[in-house]
């Protein structure tokens, strides 16, 4: 449903203005927890990363101080003068650091010791300035704790001032110092490099130097580190846009959500309804009493139902998704390309597979091309019929209308022709008789004899053909049977330089057939195939088990057989050869079928000819 169609003017009307009222006042109440808590956390941040610099610069300091304390006794300079001098080189070499706008070590008095303003050393700082620093107490002062800081001034012209003590010398440094001299004096400790007497001598050791270390250690100096706030300003300022971009987000959130509201019950039909076509879909499709596979624009099966799963032999959820040509077989993976139907005219065709019994099962395969409303392919349709039934009763009404004909043709021919022909013959053979030289009187006797002979075999193949025969059946080993066959054609072949090649399968199951009938089928065939060949060729023979079937193939590359003649090859008396009496496929056919096998002939005129024969066999194996 469209989003147009479902903001009706009465469903507007229906709303309350106390619920949209109630719904601006939440949108904004989010809006601003939001917007608070992340200008807090923002700023928390910023003043977090300030403090941690200004610690690190007053440790710099109290450090770098604390060095060049020892350094200047070491040097033998007398600190009394000298000290003021090294905290003041010390915190111009801090002040060089970025960001940092002022350094300065006042005593308690406001007085500035040391400033990375060399010109105000020895000023006052103001009352305000005064007074901040006097808020560090004496827990601060023991125990290194958090400093004191401030914002001072605002906008532009706002800094970040913090407040730290300045102890150039731990208590526990003083005393453990006091007690390395003390432990020299007295001849008990050697610093390396340094010995006994020279460490006695040490001018940090004097009487001088221990008042003075502990003179300075007693002053309360605060360091004040005053820093600039363009950083926090900036981030401030980030924070604030992303207020607004959080707002306008929220706002059509909201929108958004309220929309949906109005269209969540439109929605809700649709699915509804959506869900009833989509089940009655289902349940149409799995009953058609015909195949339906059907593909996507981009060829991948999207609709697979049972009856075709079943023809197929393949299950739903295995092919949904692949292409035809990688899970169907070949025959119905054909149908999908076929150029007429991707044009979007249906086309109609007949295939042969073998089904799962090893027979030859007959479908009848519609494929139409799927178009959308721009008239663009966006998938394949194939209709898949099993024809085989219906080809095999329409096979049947003609083998028995055949039959019938034949029948009463053959019983006709045996009532009408052979007591005449056997009087023909008594008549011929006393004339032959009376003619004691061979001469061409008795000649003519012979050939009226012949002839009657031949008229005689001819009407006993017919009644063969026309009356039901009964087997004999043994076990036979198909490749001793084709080659027997075949050694009875060789010199045949080898005489108008047709190749024989066989093939034969390994492990080729047992049959269990009438040897002498399949000897006669497969002479029929081979025959056949040499008389197509007359110029020579190739006569190629395999055996191969397909299911629960032996299939002995006898392919050529002969003349072939037109597609008029293709349809008659298997009716009684029908032939193309002048010597032929058309009874040979018919009488193998029949044969193959009483045998419960089938016999199909593929030919393309000028190519060749290809007969399957189809016999089931034991599920006795032959090794090799």
């Amino acid at each position: 449903m469209r989003l147009t169609e479902s903001l009706k003017p009465r469903q507007w009307a229906a709303v309350s203005p106390w619920v949209l009222a109630a719904a601006c006042a939440l949108i904004a109440l989010i809006i601003g927890v939001f917007a608070v808590n992340n200008y807090r956390r923002e700023k928390s941040l910023m003043i977090e990363v300030l403090l941690e610099r200004g610690t690190s610069l007053v440790r710099f300091v109290n450090s770098g101080a604390r060095a060049g304390f020892f350094a200047g006794a070491k040097e033998g300079q007398a600190p009394v003068w000298q000290w003021a001098d090294f905290v003041q080189e010390v915190v111009e070499r801090a002040a060089e650091h970025p960001g940092v706008l002022l350094l300065t070590i006042v005593d308690s008095a406001g007085m500035i010791v040391a400033s990375s303003s060399p010109e105000a050393v020895g000023s006052r700082v103001n009352d305000e300035t005064h007074t901040f620093a006097g808020t560090i107490g004496q827990e601060t002062r023991e125990t290194g704790g958090r400093p004191e800081f401030r914002i001072s001034g605002r906008g532009q012209s706002a800094i970040f001032q913090m407040a730290s003590p300045f102890v150039p010398l731990e208590p526990w440094q003083l005393e453990r110092h006091k007690l390395q001299c003390n432990n020299a004096h007295m001849g008990l400790l050697h610093p390396r490099g340094i010995r006994g007497g020279q460490w006695r001598r040490h001018p940090s050791c004097s009487p001088q130097w221990i008042d003075e270390l502990q003179r300075v250690n007693q002053q309360k100096h605060i360091v004040l580190v005053e820093l600039d706030l363009t950083e926090l300003n900036r981030a401030v300022r980030r924070q604030l846009l992303q207020i607004v971009i959080l707002s306008v987000v929220l706002l059509l959130v909201g929108i958004g959500g309220w929309l949906s509201l109005l269209t969540l019950q439109g929605l809700k039909g649709s699915q509804s309804r959506l869900s009833r076509i989509k089940a009655f879909r289902d349940i149409l499709i799995s009953s058609l009493p015909v195949g339906l596979i059907v593909t996507d624009g981009e060829g991948r099966i999207v609709v697979c139902n049972p009856v075709a799963e079943q023809i197929a032999l393949v299950h739903e959820h295995e092919v949904v998704g692949s292409s035809p040509e990688g899970v169907l077989p070949v025959a119905l993976a054909a149908a999908f390309d076929d150029a007429e139907s991707r044009g979007g005219t249906p086309t109609t065709r007949e295939v042969s597979v073998l089904n799962p019994q090893g027979r030859i099962q007959a479908l009848q395969l519609n494929s139409l091309s799927v178009l959308d409303k721009e008239g663009q392919v966006s998938g394949r349709m194939v209709l898949i019929q099993d024809v085989s039934q219906i080809k095999s009763l329409q096979e049947e009404l003609r083998r028995s209308e055949r039959m019938a004909a034949l029948g009463k043709m053959a019983a006709g021919v045996a009532h009408e022709l052979r007591n005449p022909l056997s009087s023909i013959k008594g008549l011929a053979l006393v004339l032959r008789s009376r003619f004691q030289h061979k001469g061409s009187d008795q000649e003519t006797a012979d050939i009226l004899v012949q002839e009657v002979e031949r008229l005689n075999r001819s009407i006993g193949e017919l009644l063969d053909y026309a009356r039901p025969q009964k087997l004999i059946k043994k076990k036979l080993h198909p490749a001793e049977m084709v080659d027997k066959a075949v050694s009875l054609i060789r010199m045949d072949a080898e005489a108008v330089e047709i190749l024989i090649t066989t093939r034969v399968e390994k492990n080729v199951p047992v049959l269990l057939a009438d040897p002498d009938k399949l000897s006669q089928v497969l002479l029929n065939l081979f025959l056949n195939a040499i008389q197509s060949m007359s110029q020579g060729g190739r006569l190629d023979i395999e055996v191969a088990v397909v299911g629960k079937c032996v299939l002995i193939t006898v392919r050529d590359n002969g003349g072939g057989i037109s597609k008029e003649d293709l349809p008659r090859i298997f009716d009684p008396y029908f032939t193309t050869k002048p010597e032929g009496t058309g009874l040979g496929l018919a009488m193998s056919l029949k044969i193959v079928e009483e045998h419960g096998g089938t016999m199909t002939v593929t030919s393309e005129e000028g190519v060749g000819a290809t007969v399957v024969v189809a016999l089931p066999c034991t599920d006795e194996l032959i090794d090799g």
